[in-house]
């Protein structure tokens, strides 16, 4: 398992396209991602679950990311903007 952060950058926060964005990134492998902030937490496949963590801009996301394809899922994620 490799747990890494993001700060959110977007002015607008974690609003429905970057979260459309992660939820299609995280789709696409078969990892297992967790996805918090603060002590909200969700699972990343659960995209109401990702727009409920409500991110504001300048919050850090914390991603845990276990599965056979954990490197490829990180570095699609880390290539992500927030």
């Amino acid at each position: 398992m490799v747990e890494f952060t993001k700060t959110i950058k977007d002015p607008l926060g974690l609003h429905a396209r970057p979260v459309a964005l992660l939820y299609d990134i995280i789709a696409k492998h078969r990892s297992d991602v967790s996805v918090s902030i603060g002590d909200r937490y969700t699972d990343g496949r659960d995209v109401i679950g990702l727009m409920a963590l409500c991110g504001e801009c300048g919050e850090d996301v914390v991603f845990r990311v276990s599965g056979v394809d954990e490197a490829s899922c990180i570095t699609s994620i880390r290539n992500l903007s927030l």
